[in-house]
């Protein structure tokens, strides 16, 4: 049928005239009841990746804003360090400025993808 290791093939989905059962001929044939099981578990593990990636994608979005507020904070003790330099004490007063708008940004756009993804989700699922 297809070489399930050639590049590429993670992602081809079963043609249409498989899915038809002519006669019931599926349930006759060993061949195709395999073909129809090793389908359903490569779709099933297509699926699983897709949500272990959603998981991970979620994750991330956090783990950058903890990291820009982190940064943020640390300019801060970093200018208070030097309180008695103006110019060291105004660059440290910028980065943190920067990073906490990086930080705010980053949230504005990540709680956009998930009301995005939430609305995909509340669609029926297709089975």
């Amino acid at each position: 049928v297809a070489d399930p290791n050639a590049r590429g093939q993670r992602n081809n989905t079963l043609a249409w005239f498989w899915s038809m059962d002519v006669e019931g001929d599926s349930r006759n044939s060993d061949w195709l009841n395999e073909f129809y099981r090793v389908h359903w578990l490569r779709a099933k593990a297509l699926k699983d990746r897709w949500e272990e990636e959603h998981l991970l994608v979620r994750h991330e979005m956090n783990w950058t804003c903890d990291y820009f507020m982190h940064k943020a904070e640390e300019w801060i003790q970093l200018g208070a360090m030097t309180k008695d330099k103006v110019g060291h004490l105004a660059y440290a007063a910028r980065q943190c400025k920067m990073y906490q708008r990086l930080c705010q940004d980053a949230m504005d756009a990540f709680n956009k993808a998930k009301d995005a993804a939430n609305s995909r989700e509340m669609l029926p699922e297709v089975e």
